[in-house]
């Protein structure tokens, strides 16, 4: 216990001490970039549901009695929306991501992975018995030299990224990486989560080009359900070999509780919409803040706009100031980020105020480089 508080007081003392607090004020911290946590018709499908004879929760893993027809339904959809060979329903994205990397590389095989990858792949890595490297963000020199150098030693070679990064919000090179990727026969997974919903053809993702000309060769994709869809869950798409593989020896899979069948639900019926009419017009708004808060506010130009601060204790203290002023943005702090890069990550959405924004850039105006003229 004794360490324990002394872990605790050295965070505090690096000003990286974390506490959970809720939402309050104009909101510019969630992943909820189109508004469908809130949308009338995924509210209206779950009053209904619940008024069916359909059980909240699943009761089991999908293995026992827990796989339902919601699930199935959504796998389905999952399938022919993202034109995939097959696709499988997780819980959350963390844990999707945590499946494939934890199951599928085996002892004889490499694993390289961006430097900025996500913490759910990582920690999967961290339970696969096979190598890993890392490569330099988005720098396709250093990948394409680990590959030259380590990929013959290898039995069969994983490539992970993540199409939109999370804390940067600036784009992988996915065709380059592909390129690469079926130049050494290796698998490339790509993490689509804050992409989901947003970019592509009815929201599809970044993969879609790909997809459209390759189809699922040396693919994985993955598609959080918990971002612009506004629901959770993470759902992968794969050649069936990779799935049926997962069903099988995923001990995230196996032994998981499967999904409330709700979830499954409005996670079908929020794709439904993002594909329609409806969901180019959301995309549409969001696109247009985007454009505008990178002419005042600087970054990649994607609903993620990142303002670097680099000291812990002044992200934090800069953050309180815009709570302050009635604006949720948190301040981002190693591990999270590398050290040194402790930033405010500012999250848009369809619904965000361009006067919001004018009065975040005026309160920001010593931290922000701006790329493009205003």
């Amino acid at each position: 216990m004794i360490k324990l508080k002394q872990a605790l007081d050295e965070l505090r003392r690096l000003g990286r001490l974390r506490s959970l607090t809720f939402g309050s004020g104009v909101d510019f911290t969630s992943n909820d970039y189109l508004r469908m946590s809130s949308h009338p018709a995924l509210r209206q499908a779950a009053i209904q549901a619940l008024r069916t004879e359909m059980p909240l929760g699943s009761g089991g893993s999908r293995l026992l009695r827990g796989h339902r027809s919601e699930h199935d339904d959504l796998e389905i959809l999952g399938r022919r929306f993202f034109h995939a060979p097959a696709s499988l329903f997780f819980s959350t994205g963390f844990q999707a991501n945590y499946a494939v990397f934890s199951t599928l590389p085996g002892r004889h095989d490499l694993v390289i992975y961006d430097s900025l990858i996500h913490a759910s792949v990582r920690e999967g890595l961290r339970a696969c018995p096979a190598r890993s490297v890392k490569f330099s963000h988005n720098d396709i020199s250093a990948l394409t030299e680990i590959l030259r150098n380590e990929g013959s030693k290898a039995e069969n070679i994983w490539i992970a990224v993540e199409s939109l990064y999370s804390m940067d919000g600036d784009r992988a090179p996915l065709e380059a990486i592909y390129e690469l990727a079926r130049q050494y026969n290796a698998f490339l997974v790509v993490d689509e989560a804050h992409a989901t919903g947003i970019y592509g053809d009815g929201g599809r993702g970044l993969c879609w080009p790909l997809i459209q000309k390759h189809g699922y060769l040396n693919l994985i994709t993955l598609h959080t359900c918990g971002k612009a869809l506004g629901v959770a869950g993470g759902l992968i798409c794969a050649p069936e070999v990779i799935i049926a593989s997962l069903i099988n020896r995923s001990r995230a899979f196996i032994y998981s509780t499967a999904p409330m069948p709700v979830q499954a639900l409005l996670v079908r019926k929020s794709l439904e919409i993002l594909g329609s009419a409806e969901g180019d017009a959301r995309r549409a708004r969001l696109f247009s803040i985007c454009q505008y808060a990178q002419k005042y506010l600087g970054g990649p130009g994607t609903p993620i706009v990142p303002v670097i601060i680099g000291d812990d204790v002044k992200a934090v203290e800069v953050a309180t100031m815009l709570q302050r002023e009635g604006f949720d943005i948190r301040a981002i702090r190693p591990p999270t980020v590398p050290e040194g890069t402790a930033r405010l990550r500012i999250s848009l959405s369809c619904d965000t105020e361009r006067a919001a924004i004018d009065r975040i850039a005026a309160l920001l105006s010593p931290y922000i480089k701006r790329d493009v003229a205003a």
